[in-house]
């Protein structure tokens, strides 16, 4: 089963044979959506909620990653709309993220945040192989303007950042620039998940334009819907399922074998008994 973790509204039609369900988990309820995408049964969650109103820096990641967990999705691909931070890299251009910066402050750091055991899972590589390459590929079906490597810098939010912060991750190496990616990928690692992101630019980031806007005419919102860079995310996104190999054979998936420290918490002994080998 595919997860899917979206910033923004899907296209009419884009899931088929849909329904709502509410996912109770150790971490708080969860509305999900499940349905059928590219002949795959799909669960989506959006980050912002239904009516996209949490702010990003009160998103329930931890939640979430588990609601997959819990509906038996193995992979999730994260669709995120994002800022430029590199200057070769233009609102358009689709980036299939390799790394990632983290500057959040607030946010869970692990699901395994009890006295009883933690975890240290090894993040050398941060994002599915797999996953990664099939997104690629997708994405160059659809558009030629796709970059296969890219450091994602995460923000705290809710509020953009300044041209000294922006000048100071492109100092480090980031490519990227927005607010949803950590802790969600560190979460996935910890339930043994694949995930990956495929990242659609939609503006600069401050200092490299005149202003940052969020919605109405001209800003990243309307850039999104108006210029087909949501279109290509979604064709790539459902092409990307074909080219994912069957059997899931990379690190995710035992990611937890050498990670641990102390007695594994009692919500997750029935789902590490129930590991399974394909998607």
């Amino acid at each position: 089963m595919i997860g899917l973790l979206s910033s923004f509204h899907f296209k009419q039609g884009f899931l088929t044979d849909a329904r709502s369900e509410t996912v109770t988990t150790p971490f708080g309820d969860v509305r999900a959506t499940i349905g059928m995408m590219g002949g795959r049964e799909t669960v989506s969650i959006q980050r912002y909620g239904p009516n996209m109103y949490t702010p990003s820096h009160k998103i329930n990641h931890r939640a979430h990653i588990w609601a997959f967990k819990m509906l038996g999705v193995e992979r999730i691909i994260s669709q995120n709309a994002i800022g430029s931070i590199n200057a070769m890299l233009r609102p358009g251009d689709i980036v299939i993220p390799h790394d990632f910066i983290d500057h959040t402050h607030a946010r869970p750091h692990s699901l395994y945040d009890g006295e009883e055991s933690w975890v240290r899972v090894d993040m050398t590589e941060p994002f599915c192989p797999h996953m990664r390459q099939a997104l690629t590929t997708a994405a160059r079906g659809v558009s030629d303007r796709v970059i296969d490597r890219g450091v994602f810098v995460c923000f705290e939010g809710p509020r953009f950042e300044t041209p000294t912060e922006i000048r100071m991750f492109q100092l480090l190496g980031g490519d990227i620039v927005g607010t949803p990616l950590v802790p969600e990928v560190v979460f996935a690692r910890e339930a043994e998940l694949c995930y990956a992101s495929i990242s659609g630019i939609i503006n600069y980031g401050a200092g490299l334009s005149p202003a940052v806007v969020h919605v109405g005419e001209g800003s990243m919102f309307d850039f999104y819907l108006r210029s087909g860079l949501q279109e290509q995310i979604e064709k790539a996104t459902i092409a990307s399922l074909a080219l994912l190999p069957a059997e899931r054979t990379c690190p995710c998936a035992t990611a937890l074998d050498q990670a641990f420290h102390g007695t594994e918490p009692a919500w997750l002994k029935p789902y590490r008994r129930a590991r399974v080998g394909s998607a």
